[in-house]
C-alpha cells in the first residue's frame, strides 16, 4: 500500500513540475491569459488534457513499441510540431497588429488537442511517466490511475501560466506594450522548440 501511495505521489510531483516548466503549451497559455483571460484559456487547457489522454491511450495500445521500431516517426513529429509552432507564432504576431484587441485569434479546444499529438515535449513527458511509473505490461486500472493522478497534478500548473498572463494584462493594457509582449512571446514559443529539435 505504501509503495502504491509513494508511486502516486511521485506521479503527482512529476506531473506538476513538468506542467510548470517552460514549453510550447505554457508559452501559449501565458499569451492567451494576457489576451483572453484565464477563464477563456481553459478551453486550450482542456484540449491539452484530452490530448494527453489520447497519448496515454496510444502508448497503452502499443504506439511506444512503434516508436522504438521506427525512430524516424519521432523525428517526423518534431518537425511537424515545429511547423505548427511557427504557425501559432505567426498567428500571435499578425494578430498583434490587428486594429482591435478582440481580433487576436485564439487557439481552441480541438486545435489544442491535435497539437499535443505532434508536440514533442508532450510525448517525451508522457513516455517518461509510462517508463518510470508503470510496469512493462500494465493493466488498464494501473494506466487509468496513473493517468488520473497525472492529469489532476498537471491541470493547476497549466492554469498558473494562464493566470500569470492575465495578471500581466493590466500592466500591458496599452497597445504598444501588449504588442511587444505578444511578439516576444511568439519568439519564445518558437525558441521553446529548439532544444526538442536537437535532442
Amino acid at each position: 500500500m505504501n509503495e502504491i501511495f509513494s508511486s502516486l505521489i511521485g506521479i503527482a510531483v512529476f506531473g506538476f513540475v513538468t506542467s510548470v516548466t517552460p514549453g510550447p503549451n505554457n508559452t501559449y497559455l501565458l499569451t492567451s491569459g494576457m489576451n483572453f483571460g484565464t477563464r477563456r484559456s481553459l478551453t486550450y487547457i482542456n484540449g491539452i488534457m484530452v490530448g494527453l489522454v489520447l497519448m496515454f491511450s496510444a502508448i497503452y495500445l502499443g504506439v511506444g513499441a512503434l516508436f522504438d521500431a521506427y525512430p524516424q516517426i519521432q523525428e517526423w513529429l518534431k518537425y511537424v510540431g515545429f511547423a505548427y509552432i511557427l504557425y501559432m507564432a505567426y498567428g500571435i504576431i499578425s494578430s498583434s497588429f490587428a486594429s482591435k484587441h478582440e481580433e487576436i485569434r485564439q487557439v481552441g479546444f480541438f486545435r489544442a488537442t491535435l497539437f499535443q499529438l505532434v508536440n514533442p515535449k508532450a510525448w517525451i513527458v508522457v513516455m517518461s511517466v509510462v517508463a518510470a511509473y508503470l510496469p512493462e505490461q500494465p493493466t488498464l486500472p494501473q494506466v487509468a490511475w496513473t493517468l488520473a493522478v497525472f492529469l489532476i497534478a498537471t491541470y493547476p500548473g497549466a492554469v498558473i501560466w494562464a493566470a500569470f498572463g492575465e495578471a500581466m494584462s493590466g500592466l500591458l493594457s496599452k497597445t504598444t506594450p501588449r504588442r511587444i509582449f505578444n511578439i516576444t512571446a511568439a519568439v519564445l514559443l518558437v525558441a521553446s522548440m529548439v532544444p526538442v529539435l536537437f535532442l
